[in-house]
């Protein structure tokens, strides 16, 4: 059967019905202020991003993504074990952290309607976000399709602390990776019956394919690595969504009061292991709204992730005061970056140039969001919970400011896609059946394929992806 070969984890023969994306090691590749995790763990980054949000983006990103192929055609969404396990977002702590105000307020302030769905008819509104849970447990790609029965096959081989650092050719053909050990064990190659599959997510997949010699002829051989096919394309492309984060400082609780002192986080605990509910079994992320900057009702231009606590940044300690964040990025960036690799060790880290807010629109979508987000605090029934913007402060108000606000109080909000772009032009890396050009036996099927960012979160798109390319790889034998 095909040989299943991420960066880290999976080999298995003719189980390719069973696609998870993964990254690969769990280290962090810092560039411009923005930290992009790679994280090897079953399942990929599926499995650690908190209960993931299940956004696909908008009906019309379908036609958006085709370009001729029959790829999306269908705009298929994740099926099997996964979407046995989509639900929606609790409601425990909507009391304290004023996720109902939140909803109905802006549901009136910006002339949107509460949508109950976002994933349904409409993408705009307002309303809860649906996350991947189950029993109030995280539902992984890797519990719902690498399942305990699927885990017995005879013909899946789960491998574990393997770092691949290139795909192994012959003359084009690729026949299998070069993985590398820990504990100072030697080099492991892993030989392919039938076909490579890469998925190892949009920073590592363009990374390992130019470690293998394909990519950039100029690049490769600077770092006297042996060229298998010139394409310029990998690793270009990168889209990513740049969420502006708002502060506000308010005179009534939220969790950053639960989570400040000890006994408080030890109920929180207590409440989880005996009645599976509480804040732990939310996403940091409660409350979704998609808009437009323009609040015309127009197509929506602009995403909100409204959470009920607030840090200086995601990953750091609550502020020691009560306090909310309203997080807001663009849908469909125009600005464009790039993965390159510096050198010939699969263990160095590349370089990422993610290129936010390179281009006018881009800058002028994130100023107009700060002011959508302003007017949102600005609303009757969520004001008088206010006492003041701590972040980025009420002194920031000309255009100019408000682009400073964007720039230096942004980061990624995890979505990177697009660097092995699917296409059939000069500028793509895998052809419509999701095949390398220029090589045989080799496919990427990962978030790098996807020619354009989807407008909303990349999970569920990922998992379809995986969904369709198991399709066309049963099919084609």
């Amino acid at each position: 059967g095909a040989a299943f070969l991420d960066d880290c984890e999976v080999c298995s023969g003719g189980t390719t019905d069973h696609l998870a994306n993964s990254d690969k090691d769990c280290s962090g590749v810092c560039f411009g202020g923005t930290l992009f995790d790679e994280c090897g763990i079953c399942g990929g980054d599926n499995f650690i991003n908190e209960n993931t949000q299940i956004i696909e983006g908008s009906n019309t990103d379908c036609a958006g993504v085709c370009f001729g192929t029959a790829f999306f055609d269908d705009c298929e969404v994740c099926s099997g074990g996964s979407t046995d396990h989509v639900a929606n977002s609790d409601k425990d702590c909507s009391g304290e952290c004023f996720g109902e105000t939140i909803v109905d307020d802006c549901g009136v302030c910006n002339g949107n309607n509460i949508n109950k769905d976002c994933n349904g008819e409409k993408q705009e509104g307002v309303g809860y976000f649906q996350q991947t849970t189950h029993k109030g447990f995280r539902r992984s790609s890797y519990r719902s399709f690498l399942n305990r029965k699927v885990r017995a096959r005879k013909n899946l081989t789960i491998m574990t602390n393997k770092h691949i650092s290139k795909v192994m050719f012959e003359n084009s053909k690729a026949i299998g990776v070069e993985c590398i050990q820990n504990k100072g064990k030697p080099n492991l190659n892993i030989i392919a019956n039938k076909e490579v599959i890469l998925s190892a997510g949009a920073i590592s997949s363009p990374q390992i394919l130019q470690l293998s010699g394909i990519g950039d002829s100029e690049l490769l051989d600077k770092l006297g690595i042996n060229m298998i096919h010139d394409n310029p394309a990998v690793g270009k492309n990168l889209q990513d969504h740049l969420q502006i984060r708002l502060v506000y400082k308010t005179n009534t609780r939220t969790l950053n009061d639960e989570l400040n002192t000890w006994w408080k986080k030890a109920l929180i605990g207590m409440q989880y292991i005996l009645f599976r509910t509480g804040p732990l079994t939310l996403s940091a992320s409660q409350v979704f709204a998609f808009t437009n900057t323009a609040l015309d009702g127009s197509r929506p231009n602009i995403q909100f992730h409204m959470q009920p606590l607030s840090a200086d940044k995601p990953g750091d300690g609550v502020h020691p005061f009560s306090a909310f964040t309203m997080s807001v990025c663009t849908l469909r960036p125009e600005s464009r970056g790039e993965v390159t690799i510096n050198s010939s060790n699969p263990k160095d880290l590349p370089t990422i140039i993610p290129n936010y807010l390179s281009t006018k629109s881009d800058r002028e979508t994130a100023i107009e969001s700060i002011k959508v987000a302003r007017k949102i605090a600005q609303a009757n029934s969520i004001k008088d919970f206010i006492q003041d913007e701590f972040v980025p402060g009420s002194s920031y108000n000309s255009d100019e400011e408000l682009l400073e606000v964007a720039r230096n109080h942004s980061q990624s909000i995890y979505h990177p896609v697009g660097t092995c772009k699917m296409g059939h032009d000069k500028d793509s890396v895998v052809d419509d059946q999701l095949r390398v050009h220029g090589v045989k036996n080799l496919r990427v099927v990962d978030a790098s394929i996807m020619p354009e960012l989807v407008s909303g979160n990349t999970n569920a798109p990922t998992m379809m992806i995986a969904e369709k390319a198991a399709q066309m790889i049963l099919e084609n034998g």
